[in-house]
C-alpha cells in the first residue's frame, strides 16, 4: 500500500512544470548585521502560515516537520523523569542543550528541571502560538554570534511586533480511535496611537488525557514482578484463610487473589503488577500564555518592551499506587509481623499499595516568563546602537507521590498514627483489605520540590556602515544565571563526596534530592564583519570571546558566499562553538525512576540517582558547512554538507550502559542477595563525538493560471555519521583505545545518546485555488536497529530487533470567507490519514514505542477557525 502510494505521488510530481516564486523574508538569524544578503547561512523559514498548515498544538511539534530535527522532546514520556509538561526542539541528533532557542533573537533561561536523560534545555512551551510571526531555524553552529549552546544550531522564534487589527483562532483536534482532544483558543489585538503601538495576545490550550490502557499493546511489557508474592523460609502448612495450603521450604507463593486484585501472574510463582497501563500517553493539561509588545518611536530613538508569560498545569499524570519494596528483598518478615499468617519467616516480593489500589497523580505547575526591553538609536550618520535588557525565569513545582518510609515501617510493627493514646493498628502485607483508609492515608506522602532557574542578560550592539563596502557589528553581553532548588523536609537527601547516598529522603522509593542555591556570571564581547570584495564574492568574519569565571572561550567563524552564475551560488562556513553545562547539571542532584535490564534478564524499575558534577568542562565543537544553491528558471534546489566535530560533549551516564559494562561496579547498589536496588549516575564530558550529514531542499510553484497555484517543497536530512567512543569494559579494565562506534540507524539503548534514524524526509504540497487551499504533508522516518536482547516473552509477543520505518500522510482543506468586517478561514484537517500506528519497539519494561521519534495517537481529526479584522 505504502509503495503504491509513493510511486503514484512521485509520478504526479515529475509531471509538473514549475514556476518558482521566492518569498521575500528579512532573515535575522545567523547574523548581527542589518540588511544582510540572503543565502549566506543555511536557514529554514517557517512562517505563521506554514505553522498553521502543520496542524499541531504546540511549538515543539514542529520537530515532526523539520528533517534536521532528531531526538526532540515533543511529547512527554510519563514513565520516566519529572519533566512532563515541558518540551524542547533538538537539531542534528545532539543533546538538547546543543540547540539554542531564542525569542526575538534574545536568550531565554534554561529550565531548572533537566530531562530524564540529564539534559538541560529551554522549555519551548513558553511561546504563545497566536503571536507567532515566523520561526527561523539556523542549521549550523552560531556561538560566535549568540554564545554558549548554539552548537547544532538555533531556533529563533520571531513574534508579532507591528500587528494591527484583531485575530481570533480556535482549534479542536481529536484522535479518531480515542477520546483524546486538544482544544485551543487564541486572541491577538494590535493598534497604534501617534508614536506608540501595542500588541496584546492570549493563548489557551486544553489537553484531555489518553491513557496507555486505551492503546492496544503499547504497555504490554511494562510489568513488574514485584506485585504481591512471598517465599517461605521453611516448610509450613496453613489450614485456613486466603493463604491456606501446604508449602515446601523456599517455595515462592503468589497472591491467591492475584487476578481478582488486578494483578498478573508472570509465572506460576509470581504475582506481578502491570503498571504501564496506569500511566498516560498524554496527560490532562492546561496552558495559558500572555503576550504584550509595546513600541514607542521618538525622533531620536525607538523603544520596545516584549513580555511573554506562560503557565502549564499538568493536572493528572497518574503513577503507580506505590513503588517496589526493594529494601525488603534482603530482610525477612517474621511470624505475626505485618500480618504474616505463616508460622515461619517469609520474604516479601511486593509493594505497600499494589494493583488493587487506584493510581495517585503527580501534578506539575510550571511558570515561566520572558521580559525584554530594547532601545535602538543612532550615533552620528552611520552608526546604530542597540541596548537591550532581558530577564527570564522558569519555575517548576513538582509533587511525586510515594509512601513515607518511617511511617510505613512503624505501621508494620503497630502505630497509633500520631494520635496520643490512639488505637494501635497494624499494616497487613498479606491481605490489603485489612488496611483501613485512615492507615493508608497516614503512610501516604509525596516528594515535593520547586526548581527555579533565571537568567539576566544585558546586550550592547553597535552597527556601522561607515567603511566603504564593509558592514560591521560589535558589542558586549553580560549574563547572570541562577538556580534554586528546594525540597520539603521529608524529600531532602544528602550525598558524600563520592556521590553515594548517605541520607535518603524519608520516602519509600523516591530518594528526593539536595537543596541548591547557585549563580554564575558570564561576560562576552563579539564582532561581525561582512565585505563584498567583488560583485559575486562576499566574506563574513565573526568572533566571540566569552569568560564564564573559571574558564573562557574564543570562537571565530568564517563564512563565504560565491555567486558562480545566475543559476549557482556556493556558500561555505567554518566555525567553533561551545556549550556550557547547565546549572542543574553542575549542582543539582536528583533521584528518579528508571528501568534497566539486569544481567540476569530481569527488567526492574530502580532508583537512579543523577549527581551534579561541578567539574564539568564546556563542550566544544568545530562546525563545517558547504552548500550549493541552484536556481534555474523557476525552481530552487539547496544542498548542504555539514559536519560537527564535538569534544567534551556533556552527557549523563547511561544506567543501562553502566550495568552492562560492570554489573557490580562502585555505582551499582545491590542488597545482600544480589538484587538490584539502585544506580548512581553523574554527568561527564564524553571525549569525542563526530557527526556529519547532508540536507536537501527543493522548492517550486506551479502556476495553473485560472486553476490556481500549486506550491511544492521537499526537505530531507541524512545523518551519515554519529561516532561516539566505545566505552565497554573488558576483564575489569576500561578500553582506552580510540575505537569509535557509528550510532546512526540504531536505538542506542546502551549508549549515552538516543535513537538516530538515518533519514528524515518531509514533503509539502499546497494548492491555492480561489478561496480554497488544499494541503498535503508527507513525513518519512527511516527504520533503525534495536540491539537490545529480547526476552522470551518479547519473542512470544512478536518483537524484533528492528524498529520499522514510519510513513505518514496529512491532509487539510480550508476555505476563506469574506465577511462585512473581515475574513474567516475555516480549515478541516486529517493528520495521519491512513491511521499508521507507531512502530513497535522492544524496550521492556518501558512503553513499546519510541517517545523521542514517534507519535502513537494514530489518526487525528482537526477543525480550525481563524477570524481576522
Amino acid at each position: 500500500m505504502k509503495i503504491k502510494i509513493g510511486l503514484i505521488f512521485l509520478i504526479l510530481i515529475s509531471s509538473f512544470t514549475y514556476l518558482y516564486a521566492e518569498v521575500e523574508e528579512l532573515v535575522v538569524t545567523g547574523t548581527l548585521l542589518e540588511n544582510t544578503e540572503q543565502d549566506s547561512s543555511p536557514v529554514d523559514i517557517i512562517t505563521d502560515e506554514d505553522y498553521k498548515n502543520f496542524n499541531i498544538s504546540n511549538i515543539a511539534e514542529i520537530s515532526k516537520y523539520l528533517s534536521s530535527s532528531s531526538g526532540s522532546h515533543f511529547q512527554s514520556n510519563t514513565l520516566d523523569g519529572v519533566d512532563q509538561g515541558m518540551n524542547a526542539i533538538t537539531l542534528r541528533g545532539l543533546d538538547q542543550a546543543s540547540t539554542l532557542l531564542l525569542i526575538n533573537s534574545k536568550r531565554q533561561t534554561f529550565a531548572g528541571t533537566p530531562s530524564n536523560e540529564g539534559e538541560g534545555y529551554i522549555d519551548a512551551n513558553i511561546i504563545p502560538e497566536i503571536a507567532l510571526k515566523r520561526i527561523e531555524v539556523l542549521k549550523e553552529g552560531a556561538t560566535s554570534l549568540y554564545g554558549s549552546d548554539a552548537v547544532a544550531g538555533v531556533i529563533n522564534i520571531i513574534t508579532h511586533k507591528n500587528f494591527s487589527g484583531l485575530k481570533v483562532q480556535a482549534g479542536h483536534r481529536k484522535t479518531s480511535n480515542f477520546n483524546q482532544t486538544d482544544s485551543s483558543l487564541g486572541l491577538l489585538f494590535g493598534s497604534s496611537y501617534k508614536k506608540t503601538s501595542y500588541v496584546l495576545g492570549i493563548n489557551l490550550l486544553k489537553r484531555t488525557p489518553l491513557s496507555a490502557i486505551e492503546i492496544p499493546r503499547i504497555a504490554e511489557l511494562a510489568i513488574s514482578g514485584l506485585g504481591r508474592s512471598f517465599k517461605v523460609s521453611d516448610a509450613v502448612s496453613l489450614p485456613a484463610g486466603i493463604w491456606a495450603g501446604d508449602y515446601s521450604k523456599n517455595q515462592k507463593i503468589p497472591d491467591p487473589n492475584c487476578i481478582n486484585n488486578g494483578g498478573v501472574l508472570t509465572n506460576s510463582t509470581t504475582c506481578g503488577f502491570a503498571y504501564g497501563n496506569r500511566f498516560n500517553i498524554v496527560n490532562d493539561e492546561n496552558q495559558m500564555k500572555f503576550y504584550i509588545n509595546l513600541a514607542y518611536q521618538a525622533d531620536s530613538f525607538d523603544y520596545g518592551i516584549n513580555f511573554i508569560s506562560s503557565n502549564t498545569n499538568v493536572n493528572d499524570n497518574p503513577q503507580s499506587p506505590s513503588y517496589p519494596a526493594l529494601p525488603f528483598l534482603s530482610r525477612m518478615i517474621q511470624p505475626g509481623e505485618g500480618g504474616n499468617p505463616f508460622d515461619v519467616a517469609v520474604k516479601w516480593f511486593g509493594r505497600p499499595l499494589g494493583s488493587d489500589y487506584a493510581s495517585p497523580n503527580s501534578p506539575k505547575d510550571i511558570d515561566q516568563y520572558h521580559f525584554s526591553q530594547t532601545i535602538n538609536t543612532s550615533i552620528g550618520k552611520d552608526i546604530g546602537l542597540e541596548v537591550s535588557y532581558t530577564l527570564s525565569e522558569h519555575s517548576n513545582k513538582h509533587l511525586r507521590p510515594d509512601i513515607i518510609d518511617s511511617r510505613f515501617l512503624d505501621s508494620i510493627n503497630g502505630t497509633d498514627m500520631g494520635i496520643s493514646g490512639g488505637e494501635i493498628v497494624f499494616w497487613n502485607l498479606f491481605d490489603s483489605s485489612q488496611n483501613s483508609e485512615a492507615l493508608i492515608n497516614y503512610v501516604r506522602g509525596s516528594e515535593k520540590s520547586v526548581k527555579k532557574a533565571n537568567l539576566e542578560s544585558l546586550d550592547l550592539i553597535l552597527r556601522s556602515n561607515a567603511w566603504s563596502g564593509y558592514s560591521v557589528a560589535y558589542g558586549v553581553q553580560l549574563n547572570k544565571e541562577a538556580l534554586n532548588v528546594s525540597y520539603d523536609e521529608i524529600s531532602r537527601a544528602e550525598f558524600d563526596t563520592n556521590g553515594k547516598i548517605i541520607k535518603t529522603a524519608d520516602l519509600f522509593f523516591l530518594g528526593g534530592g539536595i537543596d541548591v542555591s547557585k549563580s554564575r556570571n558570564k561576560y562576552a564581547s563579539f564582532f561581525e564583519i561582512e565585505k563584498d570584495f567583488i560583485n559575486n564574492f562576499g566574506v563574513r568574519i565573526a568572533g566571540r570571546y566569552e569568560d564564564f569565571g573559571n574558564d573562557s572561550s574564543f570562537d571565530p567563524k568564517l563564512s563565504v558566499k560565491y555567486i558562480a552564475s545566475d543559476n549557482l551560488t556556493i556558500r561555505a562556513s567554518k566555525s567553533s562553538s561551545f556549550s556550557m553545562p547547565s546549572m542543574a547539571q553542575m549542582f543539582a542532584s536528583d533521584i528518579n525512576l528508571g528501568s534497566v535490564r539486569d544481567f540476569n534478564g530481569t527488567s526492574p524499575f530502580v532508583r537512579q540517582a543523577q549527581i551534579g558534577n561541578p567539574s564539568l568542562k564546556p563542550a566544544t565543537s568545530i562546525n563545517n558547512n558547504l552548500g550549493f544553491i541552484f536556481n534555474k528558471e523557476n525552481q530552487r534546489l539547496r544542498v548542504d554538507f555539514w559536519d560537527i566535530d564535538y569534544e567534551n560533549r556533556i552527557e549523563v551516564q547511561s544506567a543501562q550502559a553502566m550495568l552492562i559494562s560492570n554489573p557490580n561496579g562502585l555505582s551499582i547498589t545491590r542488597n545482600t542477595e544480589g538484587d538490584l536496588i539502585g544506580i548512581t549516575t553523574t554527568y561527564f564530558n564524553e571525549a569525542n563525538t563526530e557527526v556529519s550529514g547532508v540536507d536537501l531542499s527543493y522548492e517550486a510553484l506551479m502556476n495553473l493560471e485560472k486553476n490556481g497555484v500549486i506550491s511544492f517543497a521537499i526537505k530531507g536530512t541524512s545523518i551519515n555519521k554519529f561516532l561516539t567512543p566505545n566505552n565497554k569494559i573488558n576483564d575489569g579494565e576500561e578500553e582506552h583505545h580510540n575505537k569509535m562506534i557509528n550510532r546512526v540507524g540504531k536505538y542506542n539503548y546502551d549508549a549515552n545518546t538516543h535513537s538516530l534514524p538515518k533519514k528524515r524526509i518531509n514533503i509539502f504540497i499546497n494548492w491555492d485555488y480561489l478561496n480554497y487551499d488544499i494541503g498535503l504533508n508527507v513525513r518519512h522516518i527511516d527504520g533503525y536497529k534495536n540491539s537490545r536482547p529480547i526476552s522470551g516473552l518479547g519473542l512470544e509477543y512478536g518483537y524484533k530487533n528492528k524498529v520499522e520505518s514510519f510513513l505518514v500522510f496529512d491532509l487539510s482543506a480550508s476555505k476563506l470567507i469574506s465577511t462585512k468586517n473581515g475574513t474567516m478561514d475555516i480549515k478541516f484537517s486529517i493528520t495521519n490519514i491512513f491511521d499508521e500506528s507507531a512502530p513497535r519497539l522492544y524496550d521492556a519494561p518501558d512503553f513499546s514505542f519510541d517517545t523521542r521519534v514517534h507519535d502513537p495517537r494514530g489518526r487525528i481529526i482537526g477543525l480550525f477557525l481563524e477570524y481576522k479584522h
